[in-house]
Formats: C-alpha cells, sequence, structure tokens
C-alpha cells in the first residue's frame, strides 16, 4: 500500500548557498559562541521555526550536528512504529486526533534525528490536517532547508562532488524529493556511494552520496532495514 499526499505549506525561499562541508570550518563556527552560527544558538532557532533561517544557517546546522554528543547516525527513531500504526489504521486521511498522534511521534523521533527528511515532511502533513497552519508553514521551511543543505554541498553528479549526508536514509530522501525511484545503489569508494535511479523524465541517471559521517561512531548493534511501502508527498516513511 502506498499513500501520497500534497503538503500545502509555504516554504521559505533560501538564499543561494554552495559548498562542500570543510570540517575544520564547521567545527570552528559552531563552537565559537561569537559566531552567528553558534550552534546552540542556531538549534534554538530551528526548534522554534524561526523562518529567517537562511541557507547558510542550514549549512551549519546540519554538518554541525555530527559534532553533537546526540549524533548517532544508527540510533533508531523512537516514533517510528507509532507512525506506521496510526497510517495503518486511519486509511488515507488520519483524524485531527491520529494526526496529533503522527506530530507527538515525529517530535520524538527529532530528538534522536532532528534533520529527518520524511519525518519533517511528515509532520509538516499532519500540521495540515490539524489545521495549524503556522506550525506547516515552520515545518515545511525546515524540509526545504534540510534538503537544500545536502544538495548544496556537492553537485551530487560526480564522485568528487557528493552530496554528503548525516544518515543513509537522508539519500533516499533527497532522491525521492526530486520525483525519482532509486533502481541500485553502488560503493563506489571508502566514503562514496552511487545510487542509481530507475528511467526518468528528466533524464537522470543517479547521485554520489558521501556518508563518511555515519561511520564517525561505532555502530553498536545490528541494522534493520525496513520497507514500510508508505510515502508522504512521495517521500517514503
Amino acid at each position: 500500500m502506498r499513500l501520497l499526499f500534497a503538503i500545502t505549506a509555504v516554504v521559505a525561499t533560501f538564499t543561494l548557498w554552495a559548498a562542500p562541508p570543510v570540517e575544520d570550518d564547521v567545527v570552528a563556527r559552531t563552537l565559537d559562541t561569537e559566531s552567528e552560527f553558534y550552534y546552540p544558538a542556531l538549534m534554538a532557532r530551528y526548534v522554534a521555526g524561526d523562518e529567517t533561517l537562511t541557507g547558510e544557517d542550514y549549512h551549519y546546522l546540519y554538518y554541525g550536528y555530527a559534532y553533537t554528543p546526540e549524533y548517532d547516525a544508527h540510533a533508531e527513531l523512537p516514533g517510528e512504529s507509532v507512525m506506521y500504526d496510526v497510517l495503518r489504521s486511519s486509511g488515507p486521511r488520519p483524524s485531527k486526533e491520529e494526526a496529533e498522534a503522527l506530530i507527538e511521534a515525529g517530535r520524538r523521533n527529532m530528538a534522536v534525528d532532528p534533520f529527518n527528511p520524511a519525518n519533517v515532511n511528515m509532520m509538516t502533513w499532519a500540521y495540515g490536517i490539524i489545521g495549524d497552519t503556522v506550525a506547516m508553514r515552520a515545518s515545511g521551511a525546515r524540509f526545504r532547508g534540510i534538503i537544500g543543505a545536502i544538495e548544496s554541498s556537492g553537485t551530487g553528479l560526480r564522485e568528487n562532488s557528493p552530496w554528503h549526508i548525516l544518515r543513509f536514509s537522508h539519500a533516499n530522501d533527497v532522491v525521492a524529493e526530486r520525483g525519482l525511484k532509486i533502481a541500485n545503489r553502488q560503493v563506489r569508494s571508502r566514503t562514496v556511494e552511487y545510487i542509481q535511479v530507475e528511467p526518468n523524465p528528466q533524464r537522470v541517471k543517479g547521485f554520489f552520496f558521501n556518508y563518511d559521517r555515519i561511520y564517525w561512531k561505532p555502530y553498536q548493534g545490528e541494522r534493520i532495514t525496513k520497507d514500510s511501502n508508505w510515502e508522504i508527498n512521495g517521500i517514503p516513511l
């Protein structure tokens, strides 16, 4: 079963910002209390739904998260099973109460992975169902900011100019956001994976992703790959 819903939130427009993350720069700026990119302050604005965050802000938000104690690329999302249960029982249009349950589950997920595109996308949709247009707009801005940060980290079209991600699922979400479906994956080097997509009107063959950060911290358990076969606005859950 596949569910496809349109998001009607008005999303923020970001100033063009394109640069691969430079680790020394990210660390220096996000740790400097005098910097405009001081991480606790940036994160507070992100959580509050500040729509004035720029593309550059999202660059330091997304890649700066890799240097926080909370970053764990392998941690399971605590609200994921709740989302599946709600969507399984709700049908194509959840009730207000069910949408509120989705939002609460999404908040729990954000505590583990605050920049998960699929999770933020789902929350945007759920806010629309309950009629909270302010939260829907802020959540939509988060979604575009996250995708924009990843897509501005390289061209994605060459192995030496990949898109940098913090989790494997983020690559899936970037591909899905473009309306494309994954055909297969190929590991090209110690840090780069190539995702080939199915034939499409855009004539795009695939994209390169850098997943080096995912292995910065050792994985402690068994990885379980789940396929829910559900989508929210084309983004798989």
